[in-house]
């Protein structure tokens, strides 16, 4: 009788886990090929155990679709990094801004090794269905540009023109209008906040008009950022700053040398 009665509560148990485990499968969708001859090399998963709302979570298919068959190929264009030596499957985590399990200061959105945890309210929705540009390419640069001068070096003109490329027209000319008016800011009334700054703080914001500016100027410019850059790890800062900046000169012409010079950078 104990035996039976043993066996029924494994019963239940396993049954018990049979039942919730479709449950929480049919809140995970999985993107591992799209339309058209071209592979693709990296798998997409996107969890949405934790988004509640039922027009939000029916989001969730697109939101992959877009990040797995536009977004990724956009990146993979514009940074000329092949993802999958890094990460064969990415990852999403989505979740309803009150179940958000990161630091407030996180903004909704923490990006992983292959993978990045995101609310809701932080995923752009557009004509073109919903999308990230922002932590997918934490992914991108933190996988292979080495040591950074700032977390969001390149971001800027990155996210640009990869919502030029996945037929995002709206965002990317709100994107660029906002990109002109800060360039045109800086360039006629300098921040005087910059000036109290430490000098590799004044250099990286240097960094930034430079990398605007040459967007601006053609947006070209960023397929040679990443292209230019000379590998490294150092965790130096004069050496990451050095490192960008002689980036910036080369894909200049030699134009970026002296506004760099005059804000904050030393010589490299």
């Amino acid at each position: 009788m104990k035996l039976r009665f043993t066996r029924i509560v494994l019963f239940a148990v396993t049954a018990a886990a049979t039942l919730a485990a479709p449950a929480h499968a049919q809140d995970v969708v999985t993107v591992d090929h799209c339309p058209g001859p071209a592979p693709l090399p990296v798998t997409f998963q996107v969890d949405c155990a934790h988004v509640a709302d039922p027009q939000l979570k029916a989001e969730c298919r697109p939101f992959a679709e877009n990040q797995a068959c536009k977004v990724f190929f956009a990146y993979r264009k514009i940074t000329g990094i092949n993802l999958e030596q890094y990460c064969p499957t990415f990852t999403y985590t989505l979740y309803d801004k009150n179940q958000w399990p990161q630091e407030p200061g996180d903004a909704g959105g923490f990006a992983r090794k292959c993978g990045a945890d995101l609310t809701t309210d932080g995923i752009i929705q557009s004509g073109i269905g919903p999308y990230d540009v922002h932590e997918i390419l934490h992914v991108y640069q933190d996988n292979v540009l080495g040591a950074l001068p700032d977390a969001h070096i390149l971001f800027g003109p990155a996210m640009a023109e990869a919502q030029r490329l996945i037929g995002d027209g709206k965002s990317y000319w709100n994107t660029m209008s906002r990109m002109k008016a800060e360039l045109n800011r800086t360039a006629n009334a300098p921040n005087p906040r910059e000036a109290s700054l430490p000098p590799e703080r004044q250099c990286v914001a240097a960094e930034f008009y430079i990398e605007d500016s040459l967007y601006v100027k053609s947006t070209n410019n960023v397929y040679l950022f990443y292209r230019k850059i000379e590998p490294g790890g150092t965790k130096d800062m004069a050496n990451r700053l050095a490192r960008f900046n002689r980036m910036f000169d080369a894909v200049s012409g030699g134009t970026a040398r002296p506004y760099l010079l005059a804000h904050g950078c030393t010589p490299f």
